[in-house]
């Protein structure tokens, strides 16, 4: 299939410049907000140590509040969140979102127990449901499908540009002000983006089905889009995948205390430099090479998704396991590489199967799964066989926990095998509306 025609971006109105312009703005703006999004649930990881040690948590109950709330309240919100942004201004809404989980976040800092923080994490998933259902919607209104492969591959890099620019002072704030601290900035910076975000961004024009007349009811909709076969595995296979996302991001960093003695700053350097500028490397990769090859033939779309889906249990092994200071290095690095690549490609697997008055619902439901399972089964998997195999293997648990849950990629990867059957004529479906 090569592919479909279409403008460069939704709202034509004849003047392309000023079009390329505002979107390339949205763009950068939708990616700054995703950095902070990404700092404010992961810094969890950063602070742990710490926290854990303060509050006098188990890994067991660790592993469920880093998790369980966020994933919940995200369960809760995803789905109407995602209908205003199919229906209402999503400019408004995403702005908004945005001011609140930085407030969450800016609050965190003051929690004094288990419950306190376990209630943080709820009020944190609340404001983020927005976020990628919002920010699915808006691209896919800004550019066309020859084009979404390379403005979402953007978009996943800036959930490493986070790391990379924010770990390392995260670390810094931990190591000479403690981890509250870290909290309030985190917090106070997020809310100057939403602000800025409000007054920087225009609301792009819908695309509209392209069979005319009045939009089914939306309940008709929704079925239809979860009738999409490879959609269905889509959402499945990024469930799983974000298993072994959820234990690296929860438990890394804890393993590199324990297992490696690194301290706040070097684990800040590490799981923020080194992941962030190899997690930026995949996502340029996927938005020159991939995205290349997808202008050419979009079945590279699913071919590409299937490939690198398995990689990061393979580098994530090589992470937990080597003895060579050099050769977990690169594990770390390939594992940001490759997990990079397979989330640049799952926000077109989904969004092109899509209709153009679903996409944010699309996504909701993607992220929905991605959630409940990544935020609860990850971390929750490795605390628990942590407390399980501390008894025989001491503080070295940790990473043969974390290998067994990094096991789902695997099955991440024969799920997209099956959504490859009909992957191309969903597609060809959803552009005809």
């Amino acid at each position: 299939m090569k592919p479909l025609d279409g403008p460069l971006t939704g709202p034509a109105d004849g003047r392309a410049g000023a079009g390329l312009l505002q979107a390339g703005m949205t763009l950068a703006l939708l990616c700054l907000v995703n950095a902070f999004s990404y700092v404010d649930r992961s810094m969890l990881a950063l602070v742990m140590p710490q926290l854990t040690r303060e509050l006098h948590l188990s890994d067991t109950v660790t592993g469920l509040i880093a998790g369980l709330p966020f994933a919940l309240c995200y369960a809760l919100c995803a789905i109407p969140i995602a209908w205003v942004a199919d229906n209402r201004n999503r400019r408004n809404l995403l702005a908004g979102a945005l001011a609140f989980w930085s407030a969450v976040t800016l609050l965190t800092g003051a929690v004094q127990s288990g419950w306190q923080l376990a209630l943080a994490r709820f009020g944190l998933g609340a404001g983020e449901a927005a976020g990628h259902p919002t920010t699915a919607s808006l691209i896919a209104d800004s550019f066309d499908l020859r084009n979404r492969t390379m403005a979402f591959s953007a978009l996943s890099a800036s959930a490493y540009l986070g790391p990379l620019v924010g770990f390392p002072i995260v670390g810094w704030l931990i190591a000479e002000h403690g981890w509250r601290m870290a909290y309030y900035a985190a917090g106070g910076a997020g809310l100057t983006v939403a602000l800025l975000f409000f007054l920087l961004v225009r609301e792009p024009a819908r695309q509209h089905r392209t069979g005319g007349g009045e939009a089914s009811p939306f309940g008709t909709r929704i079925k239809r889009l979860l009738r999409t076969r490879s959609y269905a595995f889509i959402i499945f296979a990024g469930g799983f995948n974000a298993i072994n996302q959820g234990a690296h991001l929860t438990w890394g960093p804890t393993f590199l205390d324990r297992v490696r003695g690194l301290g706040p700053q070097d684990i800040g350097v590490y799981f923020g430099s080194l992941r962030g500028v190899c997690g930026l490397a995949g996502a340029l990769f996927a938005a020159l090479v991939i995205g290349a090859l997808v202008r050419r033939d979009i079945s590279w779309q699913i071919r590409t998704a299937i490939l690198v889906a398995a990689m990061p249990f393979l580098s994530d092994a090589l992470f937990l396991l080597a003895d060579d200071a050099w050769l977990w290095r690169v594990g770390l690095g390939l594992s940001a590489f490759s997990t990079a690549i397979a989330v640049a490609m799952s926000y077109s697997l989904y969004v092109n199967v899509a209709p153009p008055d679903l996409r944010a619902t699309a996504s909701a439901f993607y992220f929905l799964v991605a959630s409940l399972m990544g935020f609860i089964l990850g971390p929750f998997s490795v605390g628990a066989l942590n407390d399980l195999f501390l008894p025989a293997l001491g503080e070295g648990a940790i990473a043969i926990s974390m290998v067994i849950v990094s096991s789902s990629a695997l099955i991440s990867a024969a799920l997209l095998l099956c959504a490859s059957r009909t992957w191309v004529a969903d597609v060809e479906k959803a552009e005809r509306g």
